[in-house]
């Protein structure tokens, strides 16, 4: 073999995701042959397919596509046969799958329970390098009128003072709100920290006379609601 990268066509029949994807639909395609088909050529040692399957191992944590949404552009491109324009474009594809699952969901979606909060959040906040807190603020029928980041960062420090979170929910004329943030560890399981500063926001929230209905931790595809913990 010359020194030039292997690209698809050089590929068997069996392996060409091109092909596959012509004959089958891209549907049909594996987390590796789609990203196989965006990286297009490997290196001398390895085809564009063997390299996305090295790609999708590569994060010590997260496996397979969820991997993408952790790795930075220094990170890839430490990868031999992945360059700067290659690793552009994976962490584009990365976000755009998240704004996708963003312009999917319902924008006003009937929200009445903890794992129908969480579910609609899931998606955004599961991939998050660090801790960030959102706030939901809902009509009196569970619907959101709006959401926002409102702190990044640790959350045991972010409501040390709510004035934001509560001059927003008076802002929307919030009938209830709730809060969410990610532990980037991937385990939704309450701190002290997350413990004490729920009960604070719900003795915030009191005084102006608009409940927090919930504390939602996310984690990687589950979460824990502090209200069906007791804690609210």
């Amino acid at each position: 073999m010359n020194n030039k990268n292997f690209t698809m066509k050089q590929l068997p029949v069996s392996e060409k995701p091109y092909e596959k994807c012509i004959r089958n639909g891209a549907g049909t395609l594996s987390d590796a042959e789609l990203l196989a088909v965006i990286i297009k050529t490997g290196t001398r040692e390895r085809t564009s397919l063997q390299l996305a399957m090295e790609l999708l191992e590569l994060h010590p944590s997260y496996r397979g596509l969820i991997g993408l949404h952790h790795l930075s552009l220094k990170e890839l491109v430490q990868v031999k046969g992945v360059g700067k324009v290659k690793a552009i474009q994976l962490l584009c594809v990365a976000e755009l799958s998240k704004r996708l699952a963003r312009q999917t969901r319902n924008p006003s979606p009937k929200l009445t329970c903890p794992c129908e909060v969480a579910d609609y959040f899931m998606a955004e906040m599961r991939s998050l390098e660090t801790e960030h807190l959102y706030a939901a603020f809902m009509d009196a029928g569970g619907r959101i009128l709006h959401y926002q980041i409102v702190f990044k960062g640790t959350v045991q420090s972010s409501l040390a003072n709510p004035r934001e979170i509560l001059r927003l929910a008076l802002q929307y004329d919030t009938a209830h709100y709730v809060v969410l943030h990610n532990h980037p560890s991937g385990d939704p399981e309450p701190s002290v920290e997350d413990i004490q500063m729920t009960r604070q926001l719900r003795e915030a929230s009191g005084l102006i006379g608009i409940p927090l209905m919930d504390h939602i931790i996310i984690g990687d595809n589950q979460y824990i609601s502090l209200k069906e913990r007791g804690y609210l």
